[in-house]
């Protein structure tokens, strides 16, 4: 396998007394889409800064086609694509005039690909960025993160500020980019319904530590809740990922008998993510 695009190894960050990162560790890869999951504050942005060099962690390596990530070359910051939770910049450009200036930029810019985005989002040209909505400039940063076609795109939280239609045309787009351009992708969000739209990965995380990270067919396929009445029931055959008194979340499952069982059930992506929350 090609060496990763993005590599996290053991990454630990505190912050103000907080470890908000704890021993991460994650590659992604050429036509990966990783879709990053977890509640507000669990280290899903911090993890995604630390990527572009915004954030130096306290231990571990983060490493940009294979150079450290606060140490990149101009032409390896021009092939990385980053749209941040709130989007910001231009004031006093209308589209059109703060679009020339950022593609000025790229020299990979794709003007059809730019025009196509200004149509499907109802975007005007002539438009003052002043005068956008919330969701309207996040589209535009969407435009100005996607136009020319980056090989790593990192996006945090993209789609929150758009409306359901803009987030499933958003979705298929960002898709299509990871095929067709051979890109790696990775976006937090607690959307669970975009992400079992586009994402081939799950990568979730709780409370500064990866709990999971799987393709998102084997999440589907070797998760299961566990109940039970014995709490001395025998789970060593599995990761566990949460244990209740009665109930656990089990993954590695391949339809084994459970001795002890009462019910062994599949999960959606959000009943998923409520119960390890729980």
């Amino acid at each position: 396998m090609e060496n990763p695009l993005l590599s996290y190894k053991n990454i630990v960050k505190t912050i103000n007394s907080k470890t908000i990162l704890k021993g991460i560790s994650l590659d992604i890869h050429a036509g990966m889409v990783i879709g990053l999951l977890g509640k507000n504050g669990a280290g899903k942005t911090t993890l995604l800064r630390s990527a572009l060099g915004l954030v130096t962690p306290d231990s571990g390596e983060v490493s940009v086609f294979s150079n450290p990530s606060n140490a990149l070359s101009t032409s390896s910051k021009e092939k990385i694509g980053y749209v941040p939770q709130h989007a910001f910049g231009y004031e006093g450009f209308t589209i059109d005039d703060a679009l020339e200036l950022h593609s000025s930029f790229y020299p990979q810019w794709d003007k059809q690909l730019q025009e196509k985005w200004l149509t499907r989002f109802e975007l005007s040209a002539s438009s003052a960025v002043n005068n956008l909505s919330i969701g309207q400039r996040q589209t535009l940063a969407l435009i100005m993160a996607m136009a020319y076609r980056p090989q790593l795109l990192i996006l945090d939280e993209p789609v929150a500020s758009l409306d359901p239609i803009a987030r499933r045309e958003f979705m298929s787009d960002l898709f299509d980019l990871a095929l067709d351009a051979g890109s790696g992708i990775i976006f937090s969000s607690h959307i669970t319904s975009d992400i079992e739209r586009v994402a081939s990965h799950i990568a979730l995380i709780k409370d500064g530590e990866l709990l999971l990270f799987n393709e998102q067919d084997a999440v589907r396929e070797t998760i299961r809740k566990v109940t039970f009445s014995d709490p001395n029931i025998d789970l060593s055959a599995f990761k566990i990922l949460s244990r209740q008194a009665n109930s656990a979340i089990i993954e590695h499952y391949n339809n084994q008998d459970i001795e002890g069982a009462l019910t062994v059930t599949s999960l959606s992506l959000e009943q998923l993510f409520v119960e390890l929350h729980t």
